[in-house]
């Protein structure tokens, strides 16, 4: 399915034809729980040359702080900084794909993947997920093996995924290693950017493979920092090389403002953990009382309702009743009658937003069966 708005959230209602006080928003994945520490701006008249262009790679402070959090035993030379985790991907996208190469992304998953892909002139395949309770991997990979050619280039891994919250399993790790082993000519990419959003589960480290791939993520989701637009990726040093022309010839540098408002925030470790999980609990038990049926998330901050009937016409209902949510085919055809809903919103909306859709799934549940 195409769309002519990278995240397939073309706005039924406009900031001017609405007061927001009409709509509970809950469609954009960004997050509306955690309060921005503003006094942080205080801090950064100390930093005298925040005005200049920064290193077209970023900043040396924030990758070795990057990597000391998250990926430690790597150099400043294995990572850059990029322009959110889009940005990240769009280099890797253009730097290896062509007319002549394909790339596997999930069904559901996130729309930007495959519209990135078709801008690089790739061909796109799309494998299918483990949706359903206890499923021993996330990923179907089967679905994975039968699409793989000689021209696949890249398979992209998505974990927490956007828009089912669903895990990669360590049993997906060693299914991982196999496909890599089997084709040697084919790369991976981790988005991992809601990898500190978890419940419950863990985080695999797959920086281990990194010889093989890419790893990318950002701050945009684990603090509230999307409009500072930082995110990085990782991979050996023969990538980065094929990435560096993207960086000194597209960005030249990324932003020294956003950079060294992460730097501050990263410095105060200041955590959000608690914030999502109380979100995911009062969302959850809103729609277990009501006795909606979705996909359980364990990451992320999304719930993947199910419906028995059209995810488009779903979403035109609830927007009459006052709450914007997305409609899952925006995500693949694996989304067809389902919509997904972001529960990283203020505590004040919570409740009445996720109250409105459980009412709304029942009635038209018990509906559609009569």
């Amino acid at each position: 399915m195409t769309t002519t708005q990278a995240f397939g959230l073309e706005r039924k209602r406009s900031p001017v034809e609405t007061q927001l006080s009409d709509l509970y928003d809950l469609r954009i994945g960004e997050p509306k729980i955690s309060p921005f520490p503003f006094e942080i701006f205080d801090e950064l008249h100390h930093q005298k040359k925040i005005n200049c262009y920064y290193p077209s790679h970023g900043d040396f402070e924030l990758r070795e702080m990057i990597l000391n959090k998250y990926y430690q035993g790597f150099c400043v030379d294995n990572i850059a900084i990029t322009h959110g985790t889009m940005g990240a991907l769009d280099f890797i996208l253009r730097s290896t794909l062509d007319s002549n190469s394909e790339i596997l992304i999930p069904d559901p998953g996130f729309p930007p993947y495959s519209k990135m892909a078709e801008f690089s002139k790739g061909i796109v395949k799309r494998y299918d997920l483990n949706l359903f309770v206890d499923a021993e991997t996330t990923i179907n990979w089967d679905s994975v093996n039968s699409l793989i050619t000689e021209k696949t280039k890249i398979l992209l891994l998505n974990s927490p995924h956007n828009p089912t919250g669903k895990t990669l399993t360590k049993l997906d790790i060693a299914c991982l290693v196999e496909v890599l082993n089997k084709y040697p000519h084919v790369s991976f990419i981790l988005d991992e950017v809601y990898r500190e959003l978890l419940y419950g589960k863990v985080h695999y480290d797959y920086s281990i493979f990194i010889d093989r791939g890419y790893i990318v993520g950002s701050f945009s989701k684990m603090y509230p920092l999307q409009g500072a637009r930082v995110g990085w990726v990782l991979t050996n040093e023969k990538n980065m090389a094929s990435l560096t022309p993207y960086f000194n010839n597209a960005t030249g540098a990324m932003s020294s403002f956003g950079q060294e408002i992460v730097k501050l925030l990263l410095k105060k470790n200041i955590s959000y953990e608690k914030n999502y999980k109380n979100a995911y609990l009062i969302a959850r038990e809103v729609l277990d009382s009501y006795g909606v049926d979705y996909v359980v998330p364990e990451g992320a901050f999304f719930f993947f309702i199910k419906y028995n009937y059209s995810d488009t016409i779903v979403t035109d209902e609830l927007d009459d009743l006052g709450v914007g949510v997305v409609p899952g085919s925006v995500f693949g055809e694996k989304g067809v009658t389902y919509i997904r809903a972001s529960f990283a919103q203020e505590y004040s909306i919570l409740k009445n937003a996720f109250t409105i859709i459980g009412k709304h799934w029942k009635e038209a549940h018990c509906k559609k069966i009569q």
